[in-house]
C-alpha cells in the first residue's frame, strides 16, 4: 500500500489550480482555521486583513461573485522556495476577459504564503488593485 503526503509546495500549487473555478468553499477549505489573510494594498472598500477561515470564505465569496462578468480562463502561477521550507512567493498570471475586451494574460498579483500543518495559515496578497478595482467596474460599450 502507498501512501502519499501532500508536501507544503503542493497545497501552494493545488491552491492556485483550483482558482479559476472562483470557489471560496474550496479556497476556504485549504486555510487554518485561524488563517491570516492580509491585502497590503487593498482595493477601496474592501478590508486589510481578514482573520479566520470562515472571514476569508465569506470575503471572497461576495468578491468572486461581485465579477461574474469577469471570465477566468487559467491561473499560471510561478511558486519561489524560500529558505524557509514553510514560506512561498507566488508571482500569478491569470488569463482572462471581461466585457469589451480580448483574451489575455495579466500578472495580478505577488502572494506570499504560509503553510503549516498541511494548511494555509498566511495568505498576503499584493495585488494590481487599481487593474483589479478597474475589472470590477461595468465596461463601456463600444
Amino acid at each position: 500500500m502507498s501512501t502519499s503526503l501532500e508536501t507544503p509546495r503542493d497545497l501552494v500549487e493545488r491552491l492556485f489550480l483550483g482558482l479559476p473555478a472562483r470557489d471560496a468553499d474550496a479556497f476556504a477549505a485549504l486555510m487554518a482555521p485561524d488563517a491570516v489573510f492580509e491585502i497590503p494594498f487593498p482595493i477601496p472598500g474592501l478590508p486589510d486583513r481578514l482573520e479566520g477561515r470562515e472571514e476569508i470564505r465569506a470575503l471572497l465569496a461576495k468578491r468572486w461573485s461581485g465579477m461574474s462578468g469577469v471570465e477566468v480562463y487559467g491561473i499560471r502561477p510561478t511558486i519561489h522556495e524560500t529558505a524557509d521550507p514553510e514560506v512561498f512567493l507566488v508571482e500569478n498570471d491569470v488569463e482572462l476577459s471581461y466585457p469589451g475586451t480580448e483574451r489575455a494574460w495579466i500578472r495580478t498579483s505577488v502572494n506570499v504564503i504560509r503553510v503549516q500543518n498541511g494548511l494555509v495559515t498566511l495568505f498576503r496578497d499584493y495585488m494590481d488593485t487599481a487593474r483589479i478595482a478597474a475589472l470590477a467596474q461595468p465596461q463601456p460599450s463600444a
